[in-house]
């Protein structure tokens, strides 16, 4: 590897922060068949709104920067509920589709939550929104 220049200015990141629970606009970034035995994905997404407009838990402008999400779905038939919110949220049809293809890039509403997870605060999905017909 190639020497690297360092800047003498950089500060060391604090790090990510939670944002205050609610509706957020989200970009699915990956989705990854995560376990094929499971029959799971694992889902990974983005805040829309850039980290500067989100507000933190405590209400005060975010500090550091809002980290990615990563939602876990079940595909077992039984237990796709999940799944179809993801679908139709992002607009697509509910009917047969490879979603680690199609869902990457797609937009959609989420309700965001807080949890506490050793010790800190973290953002979880809780549900997606599916825009009413």
């Amino acid at each position: 590897m190639a020497l690297i220049k360092t800047n003498p200015e950089a500060e060391v990141s604090v790090g990510f922060s939670a944002v205050k629970a609610g509706t957020y606009r989200m970009r699915i970034i990956e989705v990854r068949d995560r376990n094929p035995e499971k029959n799971d994905l694992e889902i990974k997404l983005a805040f829309v709104q850039p980290a500067s407009e989100l507000l933190g838990v405590d209400n005060m402008p975010l500090k550091g920067q809002a980290g990615n999400l990563f939602d876990y779905i079940m595909l077992a038939a039984d237990k796709q509920w999940k799944f179809r919110a993801i679908t139709e949220a992002a607009g697509l049809l509910w009917n047969d589709y490879d979603p680690v293809v199609d869902l990457p890039q797609c937009e959609v509403d989420a309700v965001v939550k807080v949890e506490l997870y050793e010790g800190e605060q973290r953002n979880k999905i809780a549900r997606y929104i599916v825009p009413k017909k």
